[in-house]
Parts: C-alpha cells; sequence; structure tokens
C-alpha cells in the first residue's frame, strides 16, 4: 500500500522566469547548495531543447532521523532525487519525478505540472506515491517521507523565488 502525495506551490513569479531558473545550470549549483542539506551534490543535469533532467543527491544524517526509521535502517540516508521537466510552451511545462533511498526499499515516483496562473504568478502542481516495503511500518514511514518532501518542496521554492529577485536585480 502506497501513500499519496498531493501539493500545489504557488510562486509569485512569472511561469517563464520559473521555467527560466529551471533551464539554468548556476540555479541548480545554487539550489543544492543551498537546499539540499550538508553532503549534497548534483549528480547530473543535462539541459536539451528547453528540457531538464536532473540527478541530485541529497544526504539525511542519522540524527535527524526518526527512530523508527533508525530502529530499521541504522545510519544515515542517501536520496537519489531525479526531475525531468519537458519543454516549457509558454504557459506549462509537466515533470516526471523520482526519489530512492540507497540500501532501504522505499522510493517516491509521480509527476508535476507548472502552469501560469496569470502574468506573474504560476504554480506547480504535484502528485504521486510513495511506498516503503516493510511490513507493519511502511505506513508510518511512508507518512515521514511525504511530509519531508512537502517541507522540501515548500523552501525549494522560497529559494527559486529569492535566487531570481537576486539575478533579476543588478
Amino acid at each position: 500500500m502506497a501513500t499519496r502525495l498531493e501539493r500545489s506551490l504557488d510562486y509569485p513569479i512569472s511561469a517563464g522566469a520559473l521555467n527560466a531558473a529551471y533551464t539554468a545550470e548556476q540555479y541548480w549549483r545554487e539550489r543544492v547548495a543551498e537546499v539540499g542539506g550538508e553532503g549534497a551534490r548534483l549528480e547530473a543535469l543535462e539541459i536539451s531543447n528547453g528540457a531538464v533532467r536532473v540527478h541530485v543527491v541529497q544526504l539525511i544524517a542519522e540524527d535527524s532521523l526518526p527512530p523508527m526509521v533508525t530502529a530499521i535502517r541504522p545510519g544515515g540516508l542517501e536520496i537519489h532525487r531525479e526531475e525531468h521537466w519537458g519543454p516549457f510552451d509558454g504557459t506549462r511545462a509537466t515533470c516526471d519525478f523520482t526519489a530512492r533511498i540507497d540500501g532501504a526499499p522505499a522510493q517516491l515516483r509521480g509527476t508535476a505540472e507548472l502552469t501560469a496562473v496569470g502574468p506573474t504568478a504560476c504554480r506547480i502542481t504535484a502528485a504521486g506515491t510513495a511506498e516503503v516495503g516493510i511490513p507493519f511500518v511502511a505506513k508510518k514511514i511512508e507518512s515521514v517521507v511525504v511530509e519531508n518532501l512537502q517541507e522540501l518542496m515548500e523552501r525549494e521554492r522560497d529559494f527559486t523565488v529569492e535566487w531570481l529577485r537576486k539575478v533579476r536585480t543588478p
């Protein structure tokens, strides 16, 4: 049984500006450094014909994990996140995303959509599922995964808005 992820985030920037950030290598490098946590790295980035494929590795230290997770799998976690954003058509772009944890039967997958909601605002709506293959505690761990991802999405949004303000301000 999987746990659903459904989240919409509003951005006070145009969809075109957000897409411009997503298609800039410097944006991804700075986002990973700022929001990715200690030891995070940009594993791969491909920007081609308006599409973006990115692979980010994030580390979560053992002392930052709930006890139910460390009881089952001692040590920190290495999370591999991948996003593939299709080309932006002027008002929308779609994304397939996945996340997996090295050495654990856990994965997250889903889709997201960037849509313009006006000339100076846009929204990203994500839907997906978290699935943990550990009997008896899967649902609890899935809930933690979804909650943490939603918080991370908010931090990434806040970073992106601020990054675009800095880039646009001479």
